[in-house]
């Protein structure tokens, strides 16, 4: 039942966060997710032109190198222009998380900010230390779950039907619910002074708000890919290109608000569960809106979701 409680936490926090971005003017950060994002993919694009023109070489034209040196050195650099396309593609979410942290980190400081009325006074060191601490965090998070996903399609491989379809293509995508989560939790417990090591500990005692957080993130860009790879074999015809760019359009705006709503969220349902009025590591200030939690607040003081949770940030602060 905590799963599902937290579950519920998350979702309903993201309708929250998204009001409360537009609610206190944070909106104007979406320039960011959309400036990157259009960069991401306009790189994956060159790539994959590169690894399709080097691919049409060596199909084509392989009569005309007069070396094995030459065919060898053309298949690296298909490989390497595929794996390129597939980093600015298929690991978007992971790209986006790390190369926004400090934008998401500043929104995640004033979402607690206006909540709670804590100041971080601003230090570029620290700002340093939290671009750091994204970059090795979201590294980690990478190799364990593709570790795992690829134990799990090496699982596939040995069945069929339905199940082969549910182990290779859904549960991954289902894992990886966990660790975007994951990424986006930590800026608040990063200001909650929890190394890394305490904030892995946390969140895998609060599974249920990393799977929310994470999944919706998750399925904005998931869309926006496979609405873009479908535009782009749409036959040339007005009326089916413009059903499938009008799609593509709204998948983005999606895909870019999501980044920014996933970590409000994430910072809306940290408040409720641990009160970050009580971080002991900000300077108080005034609340800018009044506290709306004390309804979720009781739900998360049953069967041990949350009547704990103050005395185990406690002790994970003092380890």
């Amino acid at each position: 039942m905590k799963f599902f409680k937290l579950l519920g936490i998350g979702y309903k926090n993201y309708w929250n966060g998204l009001k409360f971005l537009f609610q206190h003017k944070l909106y104007w950060f979406l320039i960011f997710p959309i400036v990157l994002f259009l960069g991401i993919y306009e790189m994956g694009k060159y790539f994959e032109a590169l690894e399709g023109s080097i691919g049409y070489d060596l199909k084509h034209h392989i009569a005309e190198i007069d070396s094995l040196n030459g065919v060898t050195w053309m298949t690296l650099k298909m490989i390497f222009y595929q794996k390129m396309y597939y980093l600015f593609t298929k690991s978007t979410l992971y790209f986006v998380i790390i190369l926004l942290s400090p934008v998401l980190a500043v929104v995640s400081e004033k979402t607690e900010a206006i909540l709670t009325g804590n100041k971080y006074p601003w230090n570029f060191m620290q700002l340093v230390k939290d671009i750091k601490r994204a970059l090795r965090l979201n590294i980690r998070l990478i190799l364990v779950e593709y570790t795992i996903i690829l134990l799990v399609i090496a699982l596939g491989m040995f069945l069929d039907g339905a199940a082969n379809i549910i182990l290779v293509y859904i549960i991954p995508v289902i894992i990886g619910f966990y660790f975007y989560g994951f990424g986006f939790i930590d800026y608040v417990n990063e200001r909650r002074r929890l190394n890394i090591a305490q904030s892995i500990h946390f969140v895998s005692r609060h599974k249920g708000l990393a799977f929310a957080i994470g999944s919706v993130y998750s399925l904005c860009f998931l869309s926006f890919h496979l609405s873009f790879l479908k535009f782009s074999n749409v036959p040339i015809d007005t009326g089916t290109q413009l059903f499938w760019g009008t799609i593509l359009v709204v998948t983005f705006v999606l895909a870019s608000i999501s980044t920014l709503v996933a970590v409000t969220s994430a910072t809306l349902s940290m408040h409720e569960l641990v009160d970050l009025s009580k971080n002991e590591y900000a300077k108080k200030g005034e609340p800018k809106v009044e506290k709306t939690t004390e309804e979720s607040k009781k739900i998360t003081k049953t069967e041990d979701t949350g009547t704990q949770i103050d005395s185990e940030q406690n002790d994970e602060t003092s380890n």
